[in-house]
């Protein structure tokens, strides 16, 4: 009982953590591809020491599945920068909501890419994840050309990045050390980002240097470590649904760092769509 009580508080804090990404990205005068290029950068600095240490022989067997850590740095680069850029243009809450539509697609695309029995609760939670998305959008203005349009629409395709990244990592870890995979993958995700360092204007004071270091050591390699620690001690349904305190720590830092004030549309949106991904992921 105590051991799975760790396990329920490593999963919480880490998701706690991630809630305040959404400041930091606000805070950095970057775009978003950059941001996600040193969140993943200094990430893997931050587990270099422990992968040097404990995980030499699993990093090198999980590199010859080289093809699977690309295609996960590149999930990984895709909803990591679409989420960051739906966090510039709506609030960090709404954007972290739409992002929580990933169980709703992992559902939807498991019986396609893992052969499993699409179920009539999953039915129903896309008809009420689809409500709170349209609530959570109409208080954007949905009119063709505005940013806050668009800020939706990177929301929702950072969740269906996720779901992608979900899909195949599901294969992927239970083949090799969950350790290893991230440290490869954040690695793939910052080359697939790289190119974007060629135009950008990194003359940066040193407030927004701290931020992205702990964007990228605290609240990336620190935090999914400890995650993934907590993975070991509970179930994966069970974990699952606990991530779901990171939109509301996302709120909570967004109302006291940048004065974005929940509004009712965020409330109501938001308990749809995390009864959708309750429903989904509860089994």
């Amino acid at each position: 009982m105590k051991t799975a009580r760790m396990g329920y508080l490593y999963v919480a804090v880490a998701a706690v953590i991630w809630g305040s990404n959404g400041v930091i990205v606000n805070l950095v005068p970057l775009n978003a591809y950059i941001i996600a290029f040193f969140r993943v950068l200094f990430a893997s600095l931050a587990l270099l020491p422990l992968i040097l240490l404990t995980q030499r022989s699993e990093v090198i067997e999980a590199a010859k599945a080289w093809k699977s850590m690309l295609a996960l740095g590149g999930l990984l680069s895709l909803g990591w920068a679409f989420l960051f850029q739906s966090m510039k243009l709506i609030p960090i809450a709404n954007a972290v909501l739409l992002n929580y539509m990933a169980p709703v697609f992992v559902a939807l695309l498991a019986p396609i890419f893992l052969n499993e029995k699409i179920e009539g609760r999953t039915m129903i939670a896309l008809v009420i994840s689809m409500a709170g998305m349209i609530i959570i959008s109409s208080q954007q203005g949905l009119h063709v050309g505005e940013l806050n349009l668009s800020g939706v629409a990177f929301g929702l395709l950072a969740g269906l990045a996720y779901a992608s990244f979900i899909i195949l990592s599901k294969k992927t870890v239970t083949k090799y050390s969950s350790q290893a995979v991230a440290f490869l993958s954040y690695s793939a995700t910052a080359l697939f980002l790289s190119p974007f360092l060629l135009d950008a204007n990194l003359a940066l004071d040193p407030p927004s240097w701290i931020l992205l270091s702990v964007l990228g050591a605290f609240n990336t390699g620190f935090a999914v470590t400890l995650y993934l620690n907590g993975l070991k001690l509970i179930k994966a349904q069970r974990a699952v649904i606990l991530t779901y305190l990171e939109p509301v720590s996302a709120a909570v830092f967004g109302s006291v760092f940048l004065a974005q004030q929940p509004t009712i549309h965020t409330f109501i949106g938001g308990f749809l769509i995390l009864s959708a991904g309750y429903l989904v992921s509860s089994k």
